[in-house]
């Protein structure tokens, strides 16, 4: 049983505390304080014993300026490497750093079983050979970074160029975007982006155009 004089500090949820209840303690001779930084409900929001902070704990110099850095720092790190991280809507991925030699694909897709097998074949069928791959996904949605070896020419695969590659993964059913990314992560170069949208691939050459 909590004492009359007992004070609550909630600065984490309303949730967690029974407002009806603690309205029933105060009426029943509590003396004690309820101090949070959210709105109260009608039982408690007219008390006296009830105080309510303005919720400003993220708007601080201090906090604006990190949230900032932060997320620059996460929109230069997708970029010059396509890991993902603190995303909502899309899964952690991290893939260990890529040498000049390679070329990194960035591949988002539907999660659906089967989708990982079609996306590596195209590069199998290419001839073309996958140094180091992830494979992630968070509710629908599928996220995988591929590296592949580097090729100076397309002498020896069954491609004539990169826009011809990746005009075909990108046309797999349940693919919506790819991306190439190549040299190291401090001077990063982006060779394509491209998406799938309703069937139709824009990004490369032409607004819905192929190689």
């Amino acid at each position: 049983r909590m004492r009359p004089d007992a004070c609550i500090l909630n600065f984490a949820r309303g949730e967690l505390v029974d407002e009806a209840a603690l309205a029933h303690h105060f009426d029943n001779d509590g003396t004690g304080r309820y101090v949070c930084d959210f709105a109260v409900g009608p039982e408690l929001s007219p008390r006296s014993n009830v105080i309510v902070l303005p919720h400003l704990g993220a708007s601080t110099d201090e906090a604006e300026e990190n949230a900032a850095a932060m997320a620059a720092d996460t929109t230069a790190l997708y970029l010059q490497t396509g890991t993902i991280r603190d995303s909502v809507n899309f899964p952690t991925t991290t893939l260990p750093a890529r040498l000049d030699t390679v070329q990194r694909v960035c591949v988002v897709n539907e999660n659906r079983p089967g989708m990982l097998g079609e996306i590596l074949s195209v590069f199998g069928n290419a001839g073309i050979n996958i140094v180091q791959q992830i494979n992630t996904s968070k509710g629908d949605v599928g996220y995988n970074v591929i590296d592949i070896e580097r090729l100076s020419t397309f002498d020896d695969v069954h491609f004539k160029s990169w826009d011809a590659l990746q005009f075909l993964l990108t046309s797999l059913d349940g693919v919506k975007s790819t991306r190439y990314i190549y040299g190291t992560p401090a001077s990063a170069k982006h060779a394509g982006y491209a998406v799938n949208f309703q069937g139709q691939v824009y990004g490369i050459g032409s607004v819905g155009g192929g190689p």
